[in-house]
């Protein structure tokens, strides 16, 4: 689909900052506020902007681990897939090449949340025909959905409230079909007709103490990139020097356009990325451009052959 300049720059005015206002959009344009209204809804009708949402930071939500699993599975047991994608605590699900065909990301709550999901895990596989899978730890979360983390930690304690909130959030698109976040009283109102007794001066409160502790990173927008030409997402472990891993992370990485999600683990290759560009020749130029640092000494590729789920739409709790 033909995208014209203004509207790449009202896609990345949004995608940073959904709750821009229009009239400041209108300015970096030059378009009329009308006008930028018009494109916006445009690219709603367009399946372009998929619809609102919120960037968490994982940490303070209350999960403790980000764990990946790869399965070895085959097109004939398409219920292995389908059970992980159902699974509360998965929010990413791809199919992928190489010897694992599944890639899977969990959010955990502590150690025995993940002894619960492991042994579940462990029992499926041994249905399967293959029975093999493989864990891989996150020590870190430097950056996800674009946006790279900072706080770890917070002296914040979130109740089951705020949990209802940001889970209502996450999942605006479901409730309101509309391409711009849900206003305070809107989002009141929805929650009261879920139940939930709430003001709308109580829930402008404690959006701002959630956004102003770090909870909520960002207000944004879901867009499909396969539609603007990033039709291709790729995971790429990275080996760097043991002793410069964060800092080629932080400083190296994390700045990439290229690189949605990076990740410090335990293996060999001690750094995970997920990576979307627009095909392989792209993907090769942003490989050239890893070996810029002296400190990258290799890198293994995994290719995205099917994106199954891709929507951390709730904070998963259950097993």
């Amino acid at each position: 689909m033909s995208l014209d300049q203004n509207d790449l720059l009202i896609l990345k005015a949004l995608t940073q900052e959904s709750q821009t206002p229009l009239t400041d959009i209108s300015k970096k344009t030059g378009l009329s506020r009308f006008a930028v209204k018009n494109r916006v809804e445009k690219l709603f009708r367009d399946k372009i902007i998929v619809g609102p949402t919120v960037i968490l930071n994982p940490a303070l939500v209350g999960f403790k681990r980000t764990v990946f699993f790869e399965f070895k599975t085959n097109p004939h047991e398409p219920w292995l897939a389908k059970l992980l994608e159902k699974t509360g605590v998965c929010d990413l699900l791809y199919g992928i090449t190489g010897e694992y065909s599944l890639f899977g990301r969990f959010r955990l709550t502590d150690d025995e949340h993940f002894s619960r999901v492991l042994k579940k895990i462990d029992e499926a596989v041994a249905k399967s025909v293959f029975k093999k899978s493989r864990v891989v730890n996150a020590i870190r979360i430097f950056k996800e959905a674009g946006v790279a983390f900072k706080a770890e930690e917070t002296g914040l304690k979130l109740d089951e409230i705020d949990l209802r909130i940001l889970e209502t959030l996450l999942r605006q698109v479901e409730f309101e079909k509309a391409p711009l976040p849900m206003t305070t009283m809107q989002l009141s109102r929805l929650l009261q007709k879920f139940g939930l007794k709430i003001s709308q001066p109580s829930v402008f409160q404690r959006l701002t103490r959630l956004q102003k502790n770090g909870v909520i990173v960002r207000n944004t927008i879901k867009v499909d990139w396969a539609m603007l030409g990033l039709k291709t997402k790729v995971i790429v472990r990275i080996k760097a020097n043991p002793n410069m891993y964060d800092l080629v992370a932080r400083d190296f990485l994390a700045p990439m356009d290229d690189i949605t999600d990076l990740y410090r683990t335990g293996e060999e290759y001690g750094l995970l990325a997920i990576v979307r560009v627009r095909g392989v020749s792209e993907y090769n130029a942003f490989l050239l451009k890893l070996y810029d640092s002296k400190d990258v000494i290799d890198t293994y590729t995994t290719f995205v052959l099917e994106e199954r789920k891709d929507s951390p739409t709730f904070l998963g709790r259950e097993v």
